[in-house]
């Protein structure tokens, strides 16, 4: 090893310093740095899972959102399909009411009509009848006896009434 120029001594004194060194840098500073970069990594690890974690509440909270927004819309829906039958509801029977009423009057005019028509029959065979005894009295009246008139007013009277009726 002379010729090389290595001296034993020296080597072991440099092979024993290296492993001092290893020791020392091994213990000061390789385990601290590795701890470290353990727990950095374990944070790492965390906050991915965490994130992780956030997204899916996140599509959880998207999806419940959505669930509750189509369930508004649906009963929104629901309300104004109710509001619509029940105006449609409302409004055939206003209708029914209005063609009750309007042939309630219809009824009320016929009624009245029939009665001012009997009463104006009345009037005019009344009329008639006052008519003809005056007529009668008058082309008869010194003719016939009181007798005789009595009975040709009565048939006068009966004549009338079979017109009329």
């Amino acid at each position: 090893m002379d010729k090389l120029g290595i001296e034993p001594k020296l080597l072991i004194a440099q092979i024993i310093n290296f492993s001092i060194i290893v020791m020392v840098l091994s213990k000061l500073l390789y385990k601290p740095i590795l701890t470290m970069l353990e727990k950095r990594k374990k944070e790492i690890a965390e906050g991915l899972q965490l994130t992780e974690k956030m997204r899916e509440e996140e599509e959880k909270f998207q999806q419940k959102k959505a669930k509750m927004l189509e369930t508004t819309r649906k009963e929104a829906q629901q309300i104004i399909e109710e509001a619509r039958k029940q105006a449609k509801e409302e409004e055939k029977e206003i209708i029914a009411d209005a063609h009750t009423q309007v042939e309630h009057m219809l009824q009320k005019g016929k009624a009245e009509i029939e009665l001012q028509r009997e009463h104006m029959e009345k009037e005019v065979h009344q009329s008639a009848v006052e008519l003809a005894v005056a007529m009668s009295k008058r082309l008869l009246g010194s003719v016939l006896s009181n007798e005789d008139k009595h009975k040709l007013i009565q048939r006068h009277i009966k004549e009338l009434e079979s017109v009329h009726v």
